[in-house]
């Protein structure tokens, strides 16, 4: 919440995060889309569509729902900030789950202790539930679902209804970011049909995974059907038309072939990952994961979370797009946050175990866990006082986005119902504040509108003729001079 309020400042500062706040307000007016506005162009933001006379964000409904919540709420920064600190609630049980709950689990019971603490500090994850864009939903219902796995798999009495909800869960986030559902989904897929090979499921469970997915999953075109009149709509090709899967000269900007996706899309999101995931020095971020792996002690979760990392490296190198990166952290992986917090926190309690072993007297043993916890303690202070300060300095005003200007409209007195001419947009950064402080359906107290010259401006007083007219220069708000006649 902190980064939130006093970095991204209640404001969106990426194209994504305008379309997804806009459709958030379209739903909280319970309405799918909302007539084209007269002037498009005077309310233009790129990722916002105009189709057949209507307007919607380009991207699936699953996060926009759940953000207009918080548009009801007056609060839309709200539903991220809880949804990361209920993921982080829900990856401290997922350890419990995998590495406490029996008998033979009990000396690994700092698992979660430690996946928590390393994950309530890392960058991305402080970027991602701070801001509106989707992963932080997505991350939400993918652990969500791991959750419910291990509970198909270790409760007999309920197994098939906790199958159901595995693949709900993994449905709902479908609906948030298809590729993220696809990338774990398949992992899942995997350990689920080994598990029915070695008879320890029965095939129907899987029926009740896919029947629980499916349910939740249609819901995607059944909302482009109820939107446009087509369920296999792909707003994407309205934005770019190239914005395709798969590979070849017209897919991407320059097209988009198989050395593209292994050599260079690929390996800048893994040598981004490998030098800032946690915010620790150069390659030291990945120094514990495979441990368990290399000292041959990983179960069958360690594959598991091991297997979500892969498949959504895998989906990843079918679409063309690099992502971005939050923090250090590949926003196309994000939602592998779970499998990089316990992966890292089994290596750590290996290796406490190794040391105590060399240590052998308990003195030593205590004087070896010291070691390593001092080890700890310096790579969080790294990332806390040397690594994540100038990450938030850039994300402050990222775009040179910022409150500034609805601030100077609210502090100036003006007379409402207005109309707010905004000056000197040549970028779509430049009206980005007040084009998502505009209701969907341009009818609140203050409507915004990027001035385009005497011709627009004539049309747009014309067409907003009950407001009173102002122009917004910067933070300097001022009267619209009289219309020539």
């Amino acid at each position: 919440m902190l980064v939130a309020d006093h970095i991204f400042e209640h404001v969106p500062h990426s194209e994504d995060e305008v379309a997804y706040l806009f459709q958030a307000k379209v739903l909280a007016e319970n309405r799918l889309t909302v007539p084209t506005p007269p002037q498009p162009h005077a309310f233009w933001s790129p990722f916002v569509i105009d189709y057949e006379q209507q307007r919607f964000g380009k991207y699936s409904p699953g996060w926009p729902l759940l953000l207009s919540l918080g548009v009801r709420l007056g609060a839309p920064w709200l539903i991220n900030a809880g949804l990361g600190t209920a993921t982080l609630a829900l990856i401290g049980l997922l350890g419990y789950l995998y590495y406490c709950a029996d008998e033979a689990g009990r000396s690994h019971c700092l698992v979660p202790l430690l996946a928590v603490g390393v994950g309530v500090v890392t960058p991305g994850f402080l970027f991602l539930s701070s801001s509106l864009l989707s992963h932080a939903a997505s991350l939400f219902w993918v652990t969500l679902a791991l959750v419910a796995l291990f509970q198909t798999v270790t409760a007999p009495r309920y197994r098939y209804g906790y199958g159901f909800g595995v693949g709900a869960a993994l449905g709902a986030t479908f609906i948030t970011r298809p590729f993220a559902a696809l990338g774990v989904g398949l992992a899942v897929g995997i350990f689920v049909v080994g598990l029915v090979l070695r008879r320890e499921l029965k095939p129907s469970i899987l029926l009740w995974i896919a029947g629980g997915g499916l349910l939740v999953s249609l819901l995607l075109p059944l909302f482009w059907w109820t939107a446009v009149g087509d369920p296999t709509f792909n707003a994407y090709l309205l934005v770019w038309p190239y914005d395709r899967v798969g590979f070849g000269s017209d897919i991407g900007p320059h097209g988009y072939t198989l050395h593209d996706a292994i050599f260079i899309n690929t390996r800048l999101k893994l040598l981004a990952l490998a030098t800032g995931l946690f915010g620790w020095p150069g390659w030291t971020n990945l120094l514990f994961l495979p441990i368990p792996f290399l000292a041959r002690q990983a179960n069958r979760w360690d594959w598991l979370l091991l297997g979500t990392i892969g498949g959504l490296i895998f989906v990843h190198l079918f679409y063309w797009a690099f992502g971005g990166v939050d923090g250090g952290f590949p926003r196309y992986y994000y939602d592998a946050l779970p499998a990089f917090l316990l992966l890292t926190a089994r290596g750590i309690e290996q290796c406490g175990q190794w040391l105590r072993r060399l240590a052998g007297i308990p003195p030593r043993q205590t004087i070896a866990t010291g070691v390593l916890a001092g080890i700890l303690l310096t790579l969080v202070a790294y990332n806390l006082f040397w690594h994540l300060p100038p990450l938030l300095a850039a994300q402050k005003g990222k775009y040179g986005i910022t409150p500034a200007p609805l601030q100077a409209v609210e502090q100036a007195d003006i007379s409402t119902p207005a109309l707010i001419l905004v000056q000197d947009v040549d970028k779509w950064s430049d009206f980005a504040a007040p084009f998502a402080a505009n209701s969907p359906m341009l009818d609140g107290p203050l409507v915004y509108a990027i001035d385009g010259g005497e011709d627009s401006s004539r049309s747009l007083r014309a067409s907003f003729a009950g407001r009173a007219c102002y122009e917004l220069q910067g933070e300097n708000v001022r009267e619209c001079p009289p219309l020539a006649r």
